[in-house]
Formats: C-alpha cells, structure tokens, sequence
C-alpha cells in the first residue's frame, strides 16, 4: 500500500504574510522526511512558484469578497509514496484565459530540453511586467516538475473564472 500525507491544505485569503506561514509549515515537513536533497528543492522551489503565481496573479484577492467564499484561492501539497501532487487554484479574469492556455499547451508540447531552451530566451528577454512578474513562473514550473502541467478552467460569471493546476513531482 503507498504511503499518503496532506502535507500543506490552504484553502483562502492569500497574502505575503500566509504565503511566509506556508513555506515555514512545508519546509519544516521537507527537513524532518529522508528525502534527497534535490526532491527537497524541487518541491519547495516549486511552491514558491506556485504560492507567487497566486498572489501576483489572482485577478480578485479582496480578502471578503463574496466569491471568495465559493471560490477561495488554494494551495494544497499531497505526498504519494515519493512522488508530490501540488493543486493550486485562484480567480482569473476571462479575458486571460486564452493567454494562459496558449502559455500552458506551448510548455505542455515541449520535451524538457525545449523548456530549458524557453527558459534562457525568457531570461535574457525578460522584462518585469505591471504585477511585478517577468514571465518566467510557468516556465520554472514546467522546468521543475519535468511534466505536463495539468490545468482547468470553471466560468464563475462573466467576468471571472477559477483557473486550477496540478503539477506533480516525481522521484
């Protein structure tokens, strides 16, 4: 039988202050697990990705807005056996949808070689965007993980939709 552990389970308001409370509570479970060092770093490394992806960019992040109730951003870290399931998800503007697809499926149809090679074009042309982003977490996700990226879109209305991704680390 495969060992299973809800390592982080955050469902809610996301700020810097619960992002700093999520990566103490995960990386003090990753120092206290025989894990390789590099699963350690990949896993924390990609959290942060993931946690900063919900915070620059989750279109609504009104701590007491009314969808939020329904439709809370989330992060939630899940260990099988030796591999990791991290679900992220948050609030995003329909009129992005298409941009975020379009980034995805291109990550998604690359082996990793292809990612690298994305990787050190976005780094030597990148250029920090109005959220304070250079483009590059999508990418650090696809690099870290060296899988496809799973991912879902749920129309909230016609101004908003959930955007939800699964990435998983494997050993």
């Amino acid at each position: 039988m495969k060992s299973y552990d809800v390592v982080v389970n955050h469902k809610g308001f996301v700020s810097l202050e619960i992002v700093d409370t999520i990566l103490h509570e995960l990386k003090t479970y990753l120092y206290h697990k025989p894990h390789d060092k590099l699963m350690r770093k990949r896993v924390y490394s990609l959290s942060v990705e993931c946690l900063d992806n919900i915070l620059k960019h989750s279109d609504l992040n009104e701590e007491n807005h009314e969808l939020l109730i329904n439709y809370p951003p989330r992060f939630i870290v899940e260990k099988i056996a030796d591999d990791y399931l991290i679900h992220t998800g948050n609030i995003i503007l329909n009129e992005n949808i298409d941009d975020v697809i379009f980034k995805l499926e291109r990550l998604n149809k690359l082996e990793l070689e292809g990612v690298n090679q994305l990787y050190k074009e976005s780094l030597a042309n990148a250029e920090i965007s109005d959220k304070g982003g250079a483009g590059l977490g999508l990418i650090v996700m696809a690099k870290t993980t060296r899988q496809k990226i799973r991912y879902d879109f749920e129309k909230i209305n016609k101004k908003f939709s959930y955007f939800a991704m699964q990435l998983n680390l494997k050993k």
